[in-house]
């Protein structure tokens, strides 16, 4: 699941470690920080698994998400 962090950032950890905006997570990779951590509501989605993951987690809240997925990107 690949995503990138929106503005103003991420605090992870317990706020011990932030994500700045821009981050792109890759939670297919072993030393993902924030690998076990659910998908921001407003995190833009870069592929199509973290796009459902928002559905599945915010659906209800569909209009505050960081925008849909778009294999054409």
């Amino acid at each position: 699941m690949r995503y990138r962090i929106q503005p103003p950032g991420w605090p992870i950890a317990g706020g011990n470690r932030f994500l700045t905006a821009g981050t792109i997570v890759d939670t297919d990779d072993p030393n993902c920080p924030a690998r076990d951590l659910a998908i921001p509501i407003n995190a833009q989605c870069l592929d199509e698994e973290s796009w459902l993951e928002q559905l599945r987690l915010y659906g209800d809240h569909k209009h505050l998400l960081g925008g849909g997925w778009d294999a054409s990107k």
